[in-house]
């Protein structure tokens, strides 16, 4: 009798927690701007800090509702979702950005860690990116090259395939 799942799809899920994405993003603009930081750039330094307040939120989310969207259309093959309308409304980080994925029977389970992480990746320096084309455009460059890699690595780790296993009768 033939395996009843042999064929079937695998459901995926990646959950992008916005409190650590978010954290993500502050902390590395904190880390970029301590490392930079002299007698003479105090101010300029301390504008390149994304945080908490609500104009510097509401940019950061729009540029992470941006970024979202560009992922979901990578993996638009995969995507589990219904739905034939959207609005270009404000983000306000009230819940996680989900990626619900239909991935081939084939798919390696063991890349699913490694979709979240570059998803998440992707967010981040995309996000950073763009806050640095206001706040430090010497730098905005080098994370849109991190953002670029990362996609790189989410079209990889939604390619990973199992080896097919010998019958065994």
């Amino acid at each position: 009798m033939p395996d009843p799942t042999l064929g079937a799809k695998k459901p995926v899920t990646a959950t992008i927690k916005i409190s650590w994405l978010l954290y993500d993003i502050m902390n590395e603009t904190f880390l970029r701007g301590r490392t930079i930081q002299n007698k003479e750039n105090h101010k300029e330094v301390a504008s390149m800090f994304a945080s908490e307040d609500e104009e510097n939120r509401e940019k950061i989310l729009r540029s992470v509702k941006r970024a979202f969207a560009e992922v979901q259309t990578e993996l638009g093959e995969y995507l589990n979702e219904n739905g034939t309308t959207t609005d270009n409304s404000h983000y306000d980080g009230s819940h996680d950005l989900i990626l619900n994925l239909t991935m081939p029977s084939n798919f390696n389970e063991a890349a699913t860690t490694g979709v979240g992480e570059a998803v998440h990746a992707y967010l981040a320096n995309s996000a950073i990116a763009d806050w640095y084309m206001v706040t430090n455009k010497a730098d905005a460059e080098q994370y849109y090259t991190l953002a670029n890699k990362n996609m790189e690595l989410i079209r990889q780790t939604v390619s990973k395939r199992s080896r097919p296993t010998r019958p065994t009768d």
